[in-house]
Parts: C-alpha cells; structure tokens; sequence
C-alpha cells in the first residue's frame, strides 16, 4: 500500500475543513442575495398591514434581525438556505426575531445623550431606561398591533423611580396634552379608566400619593390607605378600628389565611381562645405578646395582682 506524504496529508487535510467552510459560506452569500425576502413567508394580513402602517415601515427586515455586518448576512442567508428551504440543520427562530439594543442605537445614538420628546413626552433615556432593553417599551415600533407580545413604557414605571428619587411634577415629562389624553394605555389607563372604582386597585398604591392625598382614599376606604411602607407591622391598630374598612378591598380569607385564624376574631372568640393557644401558641404570638396574656389572666384570677399588694398576708 503506497502511503500518503506528509506534503498530500496537509493538503487533504485542508480540503475537508476548507470545502465544508466554502459551501456554507458560497450557500450564504446566494442565498442572502438569491433567495425570496422575509415577506415570502411573513405574509398574513394582520402582519402585513401592521408593519404597513408602522413607524419602521420603511426599514429592511434585515437591518433590525440579522444586523448589517457582513458576517450576520452571511450567517442568516446559511440558515435560510439549510433551515428554511432544506430542513438540514436546526434553527433559532427566537434569537432571530429578537431586535437587541445595539442595532436601534445604529440608527437612534441620540438618545444615549439627549433628552428626547415624542407623542407629548419628554424622557431621559440615559437616566429612565438605563437597565431596560429598548423593546421593553417600544415592542410595537415595528409591527404595531400584529405584535405577539406586547410591551410598551407605562407611567406606573415611570412612577416607582419618580416618587422616591426624582419629582413627581406632571410637566417635567408631559408636555401639550391634556389630562384626558395623558395616558391612554398601560395599567394607569385601566386604574383610571371609566370603570376606576372596580379598576384602581389593580395596581401599584404607592404611587397613587403623587396625585392624591390620603384623604382622597380614607373617604371610602377608612384610615391607612394607601398603605405605607411596612404597613404590615401597624395593620392591626387601623383593622380593629371601628372606622376599619378593610373589606371594600380584602375578603375575609384574605386574613384568615395569612393569620391561620379566624380574622378579626369573632366575639365569641374569647371564651374558646384557650383551644387555639393550647393548638399553636407561636401563631398567637405573631400579633400579641406576653404581657397581652398575663395582663387578662393574672388580674381576672389574683384580683389586685398575682402576687398580691405589698405587705398583704404579712400581718402588719
């Protein structure tokens, strides 16, 4: 058997990791150039007319999904040509139709630096969206209500960050729009909508002080509303309150079973709470301590105390 020379084996070698590479690479460059664009197969109706009558109506798929380096072309037109057209080689259809930050700042750098005004809003996106992906408020830029899973800003966001460390003046970010045209989606436009007073709990009550006082909230819902940072320890005082009204918001199992008990306590309560303490006495130790017991007990049993007064029995 004739053996192969070093010089041949190299150049074998190199052919079966060259024309492998060659093909992909040739299949890649024709099929990006050759082969039917996105619309071929992205053709229903409600995503045609969306990305119609979008802001990005004008742009190429390929611009915001595969990225304008010749590298990413290639790679795309490779995958269209052995995933789409020949089901040889399996594809990431998720990591393509993701749009990351880096290919809207190629067109959008301004934003890093400027404040920007749109639709009657002024935001600092170096300070408001600066651990936010781009498509976390504007998921829709491209292909307006055919979008599958919607994300757009919303003012209960915006709201966390400016009643705590910025201000809270509707014109520092609103400009030319009156409040019935303000907000218009999001959870503030339901909060706030025509059905508010089934509606206005669903979301978040630290930021409804921004615009209204206590006050506003105690007339239907008695004191303690909206709840304040660590309500839940000082919940008690305003739940037995005869002003209480927790159960506009709250059923009553909303209590009993963070409480593992009837709450409030029934009036009858009193005469059967020894079965309860008896059961579990650290659940009754979660919102009464030790004196709440023996104040009741020693009084009602040692009349004067348990120990008696001073010098009581001593025959002085």
């Amino acid at each position: 058997m004739q053996r192969v020379s070093p010089a041949a084996r190299r150049v074998i070698l190199w052919l079966i990791a060259v024309i492998p590479v060659s093909l992909a690479l040739a299949g890649g460059v024709y099929s990006a150039v050759a082969l039917p664009g996105c619309a071929a197969c992205h053709d229903e109706a409600a995503f045609v007319s969306g990305t119609r009558d979008s802001a990005h109506a004008a742009v190429d798929c390929s611009d915001c999904h595969v990225g304008k380096a010749l590298g990413d072309r290639v790679a795309f037109g490779f995958r269209e040509a052995y995933h789409m057209v020949l089901p040889i080689v399996g594809g990431q259809d998720r990591d393509w139709a993701q749009v990351p930050d880096s290919r809207c700042l190629a067109c959008h750098e301004a934003i890093e630096t400027d404040v920007t005004s749109a639709n009657g809003l002024r935001i600092a996106h170096v300070y408001c969206a600066a651990s936010s992906q781009c498509s976390d408020c504007h998921s829709t830029t491209a292909h307006g209500s055919a979008t599958s899973w919607v994300r757009v800003y919303d003012m209960e966001t915006c709201l966390a960050c400016h009643v705590s460390e910025s201000s809270t003046q509707c014109d520092l970010c609103h400009e030319g729009r009156l409040p019935s045209s303000r907000v218009t989606s999001g959870v503030f436009a339901i909060t706030h909508g025509p059905e508010w007073q089934q509606t206005h709990g669903m979301g978040n009550a630290s930021t409804c002080t921004v615009c209204h006082t206590a006050a506003t909230c105690e007339k239907c819902h008695g004191a303690g509303l909206p709840h304040a940072r660590g309500f839940v320890r000082e919940h008690a005082g305003f739940a037995a309150s005869d002003a209480a009204r927790c159960d506009t918001c709250h059923e009553s199992r909303f209590c009993d079973d963070c409480h593992g008990l009837e709450m409030p306590h029934p009036k009858a309560f009193t005469r059967s709470h020894a079965n309860a303490a008896a059961q579990d006495e650290a659940l009754c130790l979660r919102c009464h301590a030790d004196p709440d017991c023996t104040l009741c007990h020693e009084t009602h049993v040692h009349p004067g105390g348990a120990i008696g007064t001073l010098g009581s029995g001593s025959g002085q």
